[in-house]
């Protein structure tokens, strides 16, 4: 009896709860016609107001050209190209001077005429600054054919106006371009407002890849420039002879590390306030590989394998290195005179100003 009684509570709360879950749901036709329902307004009565917030008016404006493709992007490659606006429309970009550049305006001015010289296309400036610029047709071709039956058919031709308006202070200019003139010869060349934005982009671009490879071409010049060597034999002030730099002596210290690793210096120690190195000399070898890939021998200094010291001083034209023994005594003036050569020779190869 008590199972019975059990079961029996136990399908009547089922049963409950499943007529509840229909209870509480309301069925499609009854959604639909609940959300049909207007409301019947007496006359006497003024009728509810309705907020139009979410509404869409009514506009009799002509639906403009929607592009087909992603608008083409300002690329700043160059190392001195900056972008102005990510939301910009217009087709220009900001260049900033540095190392690379030198006097901004002039570089640019430079870029451009190369640019054009190479396409073969002419340009010409509109304002006696040079900072405005028209450029001559540019045309564009579709080729046709096969093989030797090959020919290429012109779409269209394009004049652009450039303009280069530098800051007051000359560190930053922006460049832009504009579309002038559009002539086409096919129907499917003819530019929308979007697609002649994207023809001015293309061109800023590619005057923007010109300054890229200028300044890569400047860089690996640099790099591969021999630096000229200022140091010189001397006399320190007390009649001591030595090295004399017309650099700082705050950047010779900076600079002498490197030449120390060409000269087979190994630096025991240093006394930054004094400007004095503590270092050991060995004379390099030229190892086998070296000789047989005919590369130059090191340069070796005319003096003992040996501890010195390297102390710098600082003069009316610049630096004194002072060459010193373990105990610091100078070195006899004709090592110092034997010793100029290989130094200049590891300043070279260590590529620092001294």
């Amino acid at each position: 009896m008590h199972y019975w009684k059990k079961s029996c509570i136990t399908l009547s709360l089922a049963t409950v709860l499943l007529s509840g879950c229909s209870v509480f749901k309301d069925e499609p036709d009854s959604r639909v016609q609940r959300q049909q329902v207007t409301l019947d307004i007496p006359a006497d009565l003024a009728t509810p107001r309705q907020p139009g917030k979410y509404d869409i008016p009514q506009s009799d404006m002509a639906v403009g050209d929607v592009a087909e493709t992603s608008p083409v992007l300002v690329l700043a490659t160059a190392s001195s190209s900056r972008i102005t606006d990510e939301s910009e429309k217009l087709a220009r970009v900001m260049f900033e001077r540095n190392d690379l550049t030198g006097d901004l305006i002039p570089f640019l001015q430079t870029q451009l005429t190369n640019y054009f010289s190479a396409q073969d296309i002419q340009i010409k400036a509109t304002d006696d600054a040079n900072l405005n610029f028209e450029t001559g047709w540019i045309k564009r071709y579709r080729s046709e054919g096969f093989w030797l039956w090959q020919d290429e058919q012109q779409l269209d031709e394009a004049r652009y106006t450039i303009s280069i308006e530098p800051r007051p202070h000359g560190r930053t200019a922006i460049m832009s371009v504009s579309l002038l003139e559009h002539r086409f010869f096919d129907k499917q060349a003819q530019l929308t407002k979007a697609a002649a934005r994207d023809s001015e982009v293309k061109l800023l671009n590619s005057l923007i890849n010109q300054v890229a490879v200028s300044e890569i071409e400047t860089a690996v010049a640099n790099r591969d420039r021999v630096p000229e060597v200022d140091l010189e034999p001397g006399l320190n002030s007390a009649g001591e002879p030595a090295f004399i730099t017309p650099q700082s002596i705050d950047v010779t210290w900076s600079q002498l590390e490197p030449v120390f690793e060409q000269l087979n210096f190994t630096v025991n120690d240093i006394n930054r306030s004094a400007f004095t190195y503590y270092v050991s000399y060995s004379k390099p070898g030229r190892g086998m590989w070296a000789t047989m890939m005919g590369r130059e021998a090191p340069p070796v200094l005319p003096i003992a394998d040996s501890d010195y010291q390297i102390v710098l001083q600082r003069s009316a034209e610049g630096t004194v290195i002072n060459l010193l023994t373990k105990e610091g005594k100078p070195l006899a003036a004709d090592v110092i005179v034997a010793a100029y050569d290989p130094f200049v020779a590891a300043i070279r190869a260590a590529k620092v100003e001294l």
